[in-house]
């Protein structure tokens, strides 16, 4: 599966044409037509912005007009890098491009590293691999659990597989630098949805304040049937949703209103931006050009293994051929001719002493394709009337090839990108599986810095999720508080390797110190995966069980004694 259904969009990030990349050459995205506005921000003044939004939605033509011009910079501007991003995901690295002006004898294989795909799962299963929680906390009232806003929640999360949606968003922003996630409500419906939306597809214009806001979204995305293609376009406001189509190439000209605006009812514009950090870069991003040079470095060691093995063999001197298959040669060594008709060898050739030469042998022609070569020494005749002999030499052409300089300098490209983008590599002999959790932190302190700043910016995007549902929510149910909505709490936990004992080690020594029960519950999880809400209604069953059943010993005891009295009474009488 390509990166993209737009083929257009496709070659636009590939220079338009195959082996057409010079590799290492100082530009990244040769295609870019605005090589400084490929990872803008979209920004527009709000104040302009609200003249265009009270006309709406009887009047949308302001608005095509500014989304055409913001849809004309995504699409040559922004999503050639974007998509060239994805192409390495998948392994579609710009070694396959390379314009390496190589000669046609010569070889010239194309090997793509995985590395972008290693880094980018080992990050989203890192943050994302153990499924967000969400908690909920009052400060104000501790009575109050929230138990309806939790119920709600739990059941859009469930409705949605709200952990593989996180991944996916993941794996979006750790190629990308950006993910998009999309509110809405099914036809016929009433249950709100969500659902990822591809980065070379997607953007949202904010404002120009030091806290942006989202102004309107865009999304738009090429629809090919039948081989003809046209493009469908998706305008969000905080209130409605605009749909157009176009022909042609170019999504961003000649646009036709296909329906009616319809309210979407969430309140704000229901397309959320997730950002990978501030500047909106990959995991990977910036090590692109270590990653070519790895895989040049691989190529180039395939292609000087190939081109020894099919080296130029270099002749100095003569070298002897036949045409024929096979010739006979008398004792002089001389070709000796056959006579058809007579069926009798011949030789035009005489021994010293006249007498006419019979002694003829068979032998084998020496091809150039018999991996045989029959050389002659050079004879350059001098002045003196003698000749002056020189030796034939054959051997081939090759470089000199130091494989450990090669693995050297491969290694060293190696360590430089697990460095530099905080990815351990699970495959060094130091990176132990038994290793302590001091020493796994200590591994993973790179990496759990970058984590922090991820998650934080995607707490914001999961809170700006859970605000657009809580105003459909207080539409729906006519009454619903959307303030209760601050008191959630994101949780990431992150998906380390298991060391059970360790862990039990821990809790043992929580316990002597009077940790809460709470707070051990919730280390526990990493063990016996029991949520700590399970963990304690299981613990104050139990409770309540062993209550009753020593109510209802005592009730048996105190009956007996009871009765015992009685006929003590009665005997008494």
């Amino acid at each position: 599966m390509a990166e993209t259904t737009n083929e257009i969009a496709h070659w636009q990030s590939i220079d338009l044409r195959p082996n057409s990349i010079h590799m290492l050459n100082g530009q990244r995205y040769p295609n870019v037509r605005n090589n400084f506005d490929n990872n803008q921000p979209f920004l527009y003044p709000e104040n302009l912005w609200d003249i265009i939004s009270n006309e709406l939605p009887d009047n949308d033509g302001d608005l095509v007009d500014l989304a055409q011009k913001f849809v004309h910079k995504h699409f040559y501007n922004q999503v050639p890098r974007i998509l060239q991003l994805e192409r390495y995901y998948q392994a579609d690295n710009n070694i396959h491009y390379w314009k390496s002006d190589k000669s046609k004898k010569r070889a010239d294989n194309r090997i793509a590293s995985g590395l972008p795909r290693y880094i980018t799962n080992i990050k989203v299963g890192y943050q994302f691999g153990n499924p967000i929680k969400f908690n909920y906390s009052n400060a104000n009232d501790s009575n109050d659990l929230g138990q309806s806003l939790m119920a709600q929640i739990t059941t859009f999360n469930n409705q949605n597989d709200e952990p593989y949606h996180e991944k996916l968003m993941g794996i979006n922003l750790k190629n990308t630098g950006r993910a998009y996630e999309l509110l809405y409500i099914p036809k016929d419906e009433k249950t709100p949805r969500m659902t990822t939306i591809e980065p070379a597809t997607c953007f949202v214009v904010f404002n120009t304040d030091v806290e942006p806001k989202a102004l309107f979204a865009v999304r738009y995305y090429a629809v090919n049937v039948d081989d003809v293609m046209h493009y469908e376009i998706e305008i969000y406001t905080d209130s409605y949703v605009f749909t157009y189509s176009t022909d042609g190439n170019d999504p961003s000209d000649d646009w036709t209103q296909e329906d009616d605006p319809q309210p979407h009812y969430f309140g704000s514009v229901p397309i959320t931006e997730y950002l990978n950090n501030r500047e909106k870069t990959g995991a990977w991003e910036s090590k692109l050009d270590e990653i070519d040079a790895y895989d040049k470095t691989l190529s180039e060691m395939a292609n000087s293994q190939e081109d020894f093995s099919n080296s130029t063999l270099v002749i100095s001197g003569h070298l002897k051929r036949v045409g024929k298959k096979h010739i006979l040669v008398d004792s002089y060594n001389n070709p000796v001719y056959m006579d058809n008709k007579k069926m009798k060898y011949t030789s035009n050739k005489y021994d010293s002493d006249g007498m006419k030469n019979n002694v003829v042998t068979y032998k084998e022609d020496l091809t150039p394709d018999s991996n045989i070569l029959q050389l002659e020494n050079s004879v350059i005749p001098s002045r003196d009337g003698g000749n002056t002999i020189i030796p034939t030499n054959a051997s081939y052409l090759t470089k000199n090839l130091d494989a450990n300089e090669w693995q050297i300098y491969k290694n060293a490209l190696l360590q430089d990108i697990h460095k530099e983008t905080n990815t351990p590599d699970t495959s060094d002999q130091n990176f132990s599986s038994n290793a302590s959790g001091v020493a796994m932190a200590y591994k993973l302190w790179g990496a759990d810095q970058e984590r922090s700043i991820s998650e934080t910016l995607y707490k914001r995007g999961i809170m700006q999720r859970l605000r657009l549902l809580g105003h459909y929510w207080n539409i729906k149910d006519n009454g619903f508080n959307t303030d209760i909505i601050n008191n959630i709490n994101i949780v990431f936990t992150p998906n380390l390797p298991k060391n059970n004992d360790e862990v039990m080690n821990n809790l043992n020594i929580e316990n002597q110190l009077g940790v809460s029960k709470q707070t051990m519950f919730e280390q526990l999880t990493q063990v016996d995966g029991v949520s700590p809400e399970t963990e304690s209604q299981r613990i104050k069953d139990e409770q309540d069980d062993q209550d009753t059943r020593d109510v209802n010993l005592s009730t048996n005891i105190q009956q007996k004694q009871n009765a015992q009295n009685n006929t003590g009474n009665d005997v008494n009488e």
